[in-house]
């Protein structure tokens, strides 16, 4: 029986897809073989020898330690674009609440409830909430992944100019990017033609602060940013200097501090970039799957630290192995299951970063002493006999 840790409440759906006797999950598990969560912060928890990988519920990972992860061989899975369509729509309803100066008419209004003169006040009122309209406005998409592309899409649907800016971009997200959508070679050719500008990337060391003063300073005075990634990917202090001195309109962040709260030019949100029940469900069913089809099979679907390796499962026996990146190591494996009289049917090997992934479909099931010398191979992480 596998043993599932849930770190967080996920969607029961999610729960569901570890129905039967093979399973069983719940809120306390002892020595788990694998942990299901969405916001819980692994960094600091004592991570159990049982663990085989580890499925977040969700797209970003910052808070589980990855590399650390990578180097026990337990990958980390994830949910890309499952919570895409949700993001989208709520980064729509930013740009709208920031152009439209939506959330400071509401407040006034709510303000003014008890006036006895209510219509005229709100008739006077109005005039200084009067916005602006989305065509023929620009705005610079930073990062085109599941949730980019589909905001650049939509936007442009609104005629609005879009400028996208991903150097990593795959083939696959590029060709879903609809004609007329242009591409920039930099961030700062973005950040000095556009009116609204938002961010769809990971929190990495590399993207910390990744709008910061210097940023800002390209910008449009009446410039919009708009941020449902990640918190420490701009510099809140620069955000606030820059709404102080009145070089930006408005932030629109899904991570309100006491310190964005003050500010009436912050449109401050409770981290609901995914809260959708269909994103939430989503999200809970890809993870959990991700789980399945590696404690099961050895599949790696999604992960962010191993290099995504898949093999439909056919009742067969094969070997999963872990290891270093290094040279010649699948010849390695190979030579030390053919002298042993072990044929094998199929096999798939991949890298990522310094980490390598192989599944070795075999004809039969390898005798201890073969798993021990694959083992002791330089560069071996860990080797996993399924079937």
């Amino acid at each position: 029986m596998y043993k599932i840790l849930q770190l967080n409440i996920i969607a029961e759906e999610g729960i569901n897809a570890f129905s039967g006797s093979n399973y069983h999950i719940g809120l306390s598990v002892d020595n788990p073989d694998g942990i299901i969560l969405r916001s819980h912060n692994m960094h600091e928890m004592n991570i159990s020898n049982s663990l085989k990988c580890i499925g977040r519920a969700g797209s970003g990972v910052n808070n589980i330690p990855i590399e650390e992860m990578a180097n026990k061989a337990i990958p980390v899975f994830n949910a890309p674009g499952a919570n895409a369509n949700a993001v989208k729509e709520l980064v729509i309803a930013s740009i709208l609440i920031a152009a439209r100066n939506i959330n400071k008419a509401i407040n006034y209004v709510d303000d003014i409830k008890n006036s006895a003169s209510l219509k005229s006040d709100i008739e006077k009122g109005k005039k200084q909430y009067v916005g602006y309209e989305l065509p023929n406005k620009t705005i610079g998409v930073i990062g085109l992944g599941a949730i980019g592309v589909k905001v650049a899409n939509t936007c442009l649907d609104l005629g609005m100019n879009v400028i996208g800016f991903d150097p990593m971009m795959t083939v696959e997200n590029a060709w879903e990017l609809k004609p007329g959508i242009e591409k920039a070679n930099s961030i700062k050719d973005i950040l000095k033609v556009v009116d609204i500008i938002t961010l769809h990337i990971p929190m990495t060391t590399s993207t910390e602060k990744f709008i910061d003063s210097d940023e800002i300073s390209f910008m449009k005075k009446d410039s919009v940013i708009i941020n449902l990634s990640r918190e420490g990917i701009v510099n809140t202090e620069a955000i606030l200097n820059a709404l102080n001195s009145n070089d930006l309109k408005n932030y629109v962040t899904d991570f309100p501090s006491k310190e964005l709260i003050d500010n009436p030019n912050v449109i401050n949100m409770p981290h609901l970039g995914a809260s959708t029940n269909e994103a939430e469900v989503k999200c809970a069913v890809m993870a959990a799957e991700s789980i399945k089809s590696f404690l099961e099979y050895g599949n790696i679907i999604n992960a962010v630290n191993f290099p995504n390796v898949y093999i439909p499962y056919n009742n067969e026996k094969r070997l999963c192995i872990t290891n270093k990146n290094i040279p010649n190591i699948v010849g390695q494996f190979t030579t030390c299951l053919g002298k042993s009289g072990i044929n094998i049917n199929d096999l798939s090997h991949k890298n990522l970063d310094q980490i390598g992934y192989t599944i070795l479909i075999i004809d039969k099931p390898p005798e201890q002493n073969i798993i021990d010398e694959i083992s002791n191979i330089e560069g071996v992480i860990k080797i996993t006999s399924i079937g």
